[in-house]
């Protein structure tokens, strides 16, 4: 089990215990991340077409992970000194790990599309330069990386709107 998986369980479990109730900065930081990372637009390479599905490009998805971590960087950056031990430090702190992850990947594509220089391209040829560039282990890895920066969100969202509450305590 890796460390970002840890603390989100320890996260996760703890609200459901009833053993951390997050304090007013722990939801502000929760908040705030949650609407800096809402905010982050999804990119496209330079001269890369929009894709006619609204999923877009999975290149795209890359580059806003990329760009996602680096706001959750700075974002975090800002808030280590008021809340340095914190169950939702930890968690956005994850949420970057595992957004970070694939900066290897963003760069890898960044610079394949740099180097081949491709002119113009409809939606059909960007779909193969992406199968070519991304291949199934890769894509693989990427909806594993996805699927845990899911399960961490959904935590910080718990966390922040009370969503940990069973029915009563939340009309009390």
């Amino acid at each position: 089990m890796t460390h970002a998986v840890d603390v989100v369980e320890a996260a996760a479990v703890a609200l459901g215990e009833r053993t951390w109730i997050p304090h007013d900065q722990e939801v502000t930081l929760g908040q705030t991340f949650l609407a800096h990372r809402d905010a982050v637009e999804p990119r496209l390479l330079p001269g890369m077409p929009r894709n006619p599905d609204p999923q877009g490009w999975v290149t795209q998805h890359v580059l806003w992970l990329e760009d996602v971590a680096a706001v959750t960087d700075g974002l975090l950056q800002q808030w280590q000194p008021y809340l340095p031990v914190s169950h939702m430090t930890a968690l956005v702190t994850a949420y970057a790990d595992q957004a970070r992850a694939v900066l290897p990947l963003s760069a890898q594509l960044r610079e394949a599309w740099e180097a081949e220089q491709p002119a113009p391209q409809t939606a059909e040829q960007v779909g193969w330069w992406e199968e070519w560039h991304l291949p199934e282990a890769q894509r693989q890895q990427l909806d594993a990386a996805t699927h845990r920066l899911i399960v961490i969100g959904s935590v910080v969202v718990a966390a922040v709107t009370g969503a940990w509450h069973t029915p009563q305590e939340q009309q009390a």
